[in-house]
């Protein structure tokens, strides 16, 4: 099902973070949402999880309309700073993704371990899987809270800025998963940095800059000299790479 945004302005204070925002997100795509620093990309990924007021649907459905079980069940957010307040195994930590699937009180079902087996090994953390959650590094458990919204096997994957702590084989890897999750239908939205890596891992990319949207549109088109001089005042040298997409490599600042 599409994830639609409507008309959506938030401000936070006297401060307008976002300004008319609408954007339909389709499964089976990746969505990169990029911008500068304060242009609104944590926003807007809270409002489309449903974490803040505004006209955003699921299909037909509001998302604020859902009770919290079935929007679980549909919405896997990773917010940029995800806290652990217990300090579990690692294996346990995943297992808590399975939370919305399951009666009150019971046990893990053969399709629930099996939920979280495939969520470990797609962000490479089996190795973890007895760790205590407070010895990981930043990176370890990065890619151990990604396992656990993964593990809920949500239809939407909402990510903000998943790649922060990883180091680049890590990056890497968990691009290439993201790819075949949404090959498998999964609709994923993800907020980064790197231009480089949006190019070649999105396939829609959401500009914004000041909380307005500069390009919503196929990563090539979106990701246009003219777009990144706009949302981030630089140059960039498009570079092809090995599948003939244009890369585009910030060289210096807009004059």
């Amino acid at each position: 099902m599409d994830l639609t945004v409507t008309n959506l302005s938030v401000s936070l204070g006297k401060r307008n973070v976002l300004e008319d925002v609408s954007a339909v997100l389709r499964p089976g795509r990746v969505t990169a949402i990029l911008g500068a620093n304060g242009s609104g990309k944590t926003t807007l990924v809270k409002a489309l999880a449903g974490l803040l007021p505004g006209d955003v649907r699921l299909g037909r459905q509001r998302i604020d309309a859902l009770d919290s079980r079935e929007r679980a069940r549909t919405i896997g957010y990773l917010p940029q700073e995800g806290a652990v307040h217990w300090d579990v195994t690692v294996e346990s930590l995943v297992a808590l993704g399975r939370l919305p699937h399951r009666a009150p009180f019971g046990g893990l079902s053969p399709r629930d371990q099996e939920a979280i087996t495939g969520a470990m090994a797609a962000t490479d953390v089996q190795d973890l899987a007895d760790r205590l959650v407070a010895d990981l590094s930043g990176g370890e458990r990065a890619r151990v809270l990604l396992a656990r919204v993964l593990a809920g096997q949500p239809l939407w994957l909402l990510a903000d800025e998943p790649l922060a702590s990883l180091d680049p084989v890590h990056q890497l890897g968990l691009l290439e998963r993201l790819r075949v999750l949404a090959g498998e239908g999964m609709g994923i939205a993800i907020v980064l940095h790197d231009l480089v890596q949006a190019a070649r891992a999105a396939d829609d990319v959401l500009l914004l800059k000041q909380g307005r949207i500069v390009a919503f549109a196929p990563a090539a088109a979106a990701l246009s000299p003219e777009n990144l001089r706009t949302a981030f005042g630089v140059e960039v040298l498009q570079v092809p790479d090995e599948a003939g997409r244009l890369l585009p490599v910030p060289i210096g600042r807009s004059r």
